[in-house]
């Protein structure tokens, strides 16, 4: 009885510490009349493309590096709950986070 009792506390920490792990990436579809007025925006303000710092890869979901600089969008662009940024010619668009949502080409 004793060691069934010890297994299934085992089994449940075991269980507790599979579920810490687990992370949940939201994707953010932004339609193209947005993207449209984001790349208009990027292109007029003339934001500075940087490089990508070391070991970094721009991927939807990753958290971007703190030294990377953040520019606000304004209202009328459509998404004002977003930041950009420009990497490698990409114009990036982040959330309060600083998780990449999308990237524009």
């Amino acid at each position: 009885m004793k060691s069934l009792l010890i297994a299934a506390g085992l089994a449940l920490l075991a269980g507790s510490a599979t579920a810490q792990t687990t992370t949940t990436v939201t994707t953010t579809t932004i339609e193209e009349p947005q993207i449209d007025s984001i790349r208009t925006y990027v292109t007029r303000e003339q934001t500075t493309s940087i490089v990508a710092p070391d070991g970094f890869d721009v991927i939807v979901g990753a958290p971007l590096p703190e030294p990377v600089p953040l520019y606000r969008l304004p209202e009328e662009v459509g998404v004002p709950a977003y930041q950009y940024t420009v990497i490698d010619g990409h114009t990036v668009l982040v959330d309060e986070n600083r998780n990449i949502v999308q990237i524009i080409d």
